[in-house]
């Protein structure tokens, strides 16, 4: 919520919730974004919301 409308990377999503030194793989963060989208958006198929940005990460509401 605080960098909406940027594109924030996995790696940064990881690290922001676990940790640097956490073991668990990166695609943790997929799941927990596809579980977030399942309860927040309309059609977790086609998400308004949480937004994939191609090769970067995800996106959380719209650009300013």
């Amino acid at each position: 919520m605080q960098h909406e409308g940027e594109a924030v990377s996995k790696e940064e999503l990881f690290n922001a919730v676990w940790g640097f030194d956490c073991f668990t793989e990166q695609s943790t963060v997929s799941v927990h974004i596809r579980w977030l989208r399942e309860k927040i958006e309309k059609d977790s198929n086609s998400p308004e919301i949480i937004k994939t940005v191609w090769k970067i990460g995800y996106k959380f509401g719209e650009s300013k």
